[in-house]
């Protein structure tokens, strides 16, 4: 009763400001005014960009050997530069192909880097970024979804130089206490 208590008020205030004229007048050009300027936290993604080659392996909790992987990916800005979207195409050896997007942007209000991640395997994951500038890594940490179970995430990307990044992705059940697992590379940057 409250919620639409409120929400007639609401509309009610509205209604009075409108017809008395105390809402300000605008123009076309003060619209473009208002839209806020592209974040500067968001070039530091700049670092991603291109086309990759990786390799990598993972360690599953299941198998008693590594999987090998490799593969290509390319990122490149989306939305105004304010989104940077990768598409990768990666054999997964004995588990076969798989194509996955990655989406990755400045949240504002929390003053964090967000990722969401997606693959043609079903999973999807979003996590929480951080950036360590002296050490050049990324710190991610989230939750996704995997075959129909919640899971758990950490890990990091870190720059070896312009055109070499390395990375770690640890994957637990929901709880945090049985890994799924381990997975590690290498991406170089195509010239």
């Amino acid at each position: 009763m409250r919620i639409r208590t409120a929400c007639l008020f609401i509309t009610a205030v509205g209604a009075l400001v409108s017809t008395t004229g105390c809402m300000p007048k605008m123009s076309v050009d003060d619209l473009s005014a208002m839209q806020p300027p592209r974040p500067k936290e968001l070039d530091r993604l700049d670092m991603l960009l291109g086309r990759w080659e990786t390799t990598g392996e993972i360690e599953m909790a299941f198998l008693d050997e590594p999987v090998k992987t490799g593969g290509t990916n390319e990122a490149m800005w989306a939305l105004g530069k304010r989104m940077l979207i990768e598409h990768a195409d990666l054999d997964m050896g004995p588990m076969g192909h798989m194509t996955g997007m990655s989406v990755w942007t400045w949240d504002e209000a929390r003053g964090k880097y967000r990722m969401w991640w997606f693959d043609s395997m079903g999973e999807f994951s979003e996590a929480t970024v951080t950036y360590n500038e002296r050490t050049k890594t990324w710190y991610m940490r989230g939750k996704g979804s995997k075959h129909g179970f919640i899971t758990f995430g950490r890990g990091t990307l870190r720059q070896i130089d312009d055109d070499t990044l390395e990375w770690t992705w640890r994957e637990y059940d929901a709880l945090g206490l049985f890994k799924f697992a381990d997975m590690k590379g290498i991406s170089r940057r195509r010239k």
